[in-house]
């Protein structure tokens, strides 16, 4: 099931009318909560239920032996292997038949084709694997206890809201929160959540999918000579925003129902557009992913405790593997090893007189310096954007081309030239702006409890809020909702 679904509306209404039923009754309601969201992870898929509680017992079972073993490191080897093997079966065997189909010239090729185009990866299944991976590594490190309660652990886990495409949760950041003693039974912040599910709404279905449909043909037909003389940068840039406002549109509305169920989680995006370098770019997108990365693969590998040359390849070694988690292809790869060179030439250029001279700079000279590298750094971004979006290397290739080589009457042609689509996104820019000029910058639970205080503006705030979901159903193409990008992850 997904939040867009006409069925998630009734399931929801029931999730809260038994949530509320039971709000005195701990056994009761951490019951319902884990049989809803098992419901809603295997409603089309019955047998992605079993996948995930194996995943939870795995998990939950090697942080118990981790705690009382004295080969804890053998137990937690094993048990990050037995998460990754899996991942990697789920993940990568299509991949890995038809390599070997085409390197080795098999006349079951065809064959091949057929198995990955007809191949289900479990939804989400890299998310829980990941949280899973945390888990037993924090047990491991002592940062936090092994949980005794293998159901408030499959909980953690699978909770509806977080489940599919994040954001990526450590256990201290939800299970310290389902004790018997700590179990919400009453929203956190009801109009904060109601606003994030709003504005997720919003970017997903006016947004995202007004872009996915003007420049998908372009992207599908990119090497056919329907598209020959077409410039391609307009539809990069608007791809960036499509995965952009679809990506944190989802993790919008996840954090906005864990708000109305008492649970607040860490941001996942923050402005990675405005990023002044490829380094702050990561600070800012995903950036439950980014601390995963760097926690439990970056330092792990060295980090930048053994020299620069060591933590240039742990940087490469990172980005790599990072760009693998994201799917079955080789294109994946060559996105995240352009995302660790980047990084390279990034620190490799912080050491040098030249940039510390310009990072002193004040007034005007600053401002426009400052400009030029956030232009610089989605520019470098968007290139890298052409090989997730595009999976056979020739079709990016084509991309990059056509962004040097088109013809002038076919600059703007197609989707890029919707005047409809650009107007919607300058109004959205716009207004994100003068909210931002408003509230001065404050973050959005700052403003939410200064909102409150005030009754007039606490029932403007309301209205705007349920106003804004409103507008979203109302203007989002009827029939054409477009699945959010990352559940193939």
């Amino acid at each position: 099931m997904t939040f867009l679904e006409s069925g998630f509306a009734v399931f929801l209404a029931v999730f809260v009318a038994l949530w509320w039923a039971t709000r005195r009754h701990y056994q009761w309601r951490l019951s319902i909560m884990l049989g809803m969201s098992l419901i809603f992870y295997g409603y089309h898929h019955w047998w992605f239920v079993p996948i995930i509680l194996a995943y939870c017992f795995v998990d939950w079972g090697t942080a118990l032996l981790i705690e009382c073993s004295a080969h804890r490191k053998l137990i937690l080897a094993l048990g990050v292997g037995l998460n990754l093997a899996a991942l990697s079966v789920w993940k990568y065997t299509p991949l890995l038949v038809e390599s070997l189909a085409s390197a080795a010239g098999w006349p079951s090729i065809d064959a091949a084709q057929r198995l990955q185009d007809g191949w289900i990866v479990p939804m989400g299944i890299s998310f829980y694997a990941f949280s899973g991976i945390s888990y037993m590594v924090d047990v491991y490190r002592g940062v936090i206890p092994a949980e005794r309660s293998l159901w408030r652990y499959a909980l953690f886990s699978s909770f509806f809201p977080h489940l599919v495409a994040g954001p990526i949760l450590r256990a201290r950041e939800f299970l310290w929160h389902i004790g018997p003693d700590a179990l919400p039974d009453r929203p956190l912040a009801a109009w904060e959540g109601t606003f994030l599910i709003g504005r997720g709404l919003f970017k997903k279905l006016v947004l995202a999918d007004t872009i996915a449909t003007m420049i998908d043909p372009f992207f599908v037909n990119v090497a056919d000579p329907a598209t020959a003389g077409v410039w391609s940068v307009p539809y990069v840039y608007l791809y960036a925003l499509q995965i952009y406002f679809d990506f944190s549109g989802y993790t919008d509305i996840g954090r906005g129902l864990g708000l109305w169920f008492g649970f607040r989680w860490p941001e996942n995006f923050n402005w990675p557009y405005l990023a002044t370098s490829v380094q702050d770019f990561w600070r800012r997108w995903h950036m439950t992913l980014s601390r995963f990365l760097r926690d439990y693969l970056y330092i792990p590998l060295g980090g930048n405790r053994h020299g620069l040359l060591r933590a240039m390849l742990a940087t490469m070694a990172t980005m790599l593997l990072g760009g693998l988690w994201h799917g079955a292809s080789w294109s994946f790869l060559i996105w995240g090893g352009l995302h660790g060179l980047f990084l390279v030439i990034y620190r490799l250029w912080s050491m040098t007189f030249l940039q510390e001279y310009l990072s002193k700079l004040t007034g005007l000279a600053r401002r426009l310096w400052v400009a030029g590298a956030v232009v610089l750094t989605f520019n470098a971004v968007c290139l890298t954007w052409c090989f997730f979006r595009l999976t056979r290397f020739q079709d990016s290739l084509t991309c990059l081309r056509k962004a040097f080589v088109f013809e002038g009457d076919k600059m703007f042609l197609g989707g890029s030239d919707d005047l409809a689509l650009w107007s919607v996104l300058a109004v959205y820019g716009f207004a994100t702006a003068l909210a931002c000029l408003m509230t001065r910058g404050a973050s959005l639970s700052a403003v939410a409890d200064a909102l409150v205080r005030r009754p007039f503006m606490r029932g403007a705030a309301w209205g705007g809020s349920v106003s804004l979901i409103v507008a979203a159903l109302a203007l989002a193409q009827k029939g054409k909702t477009v699945p959010f990008i990352y559940f193939q992850f």
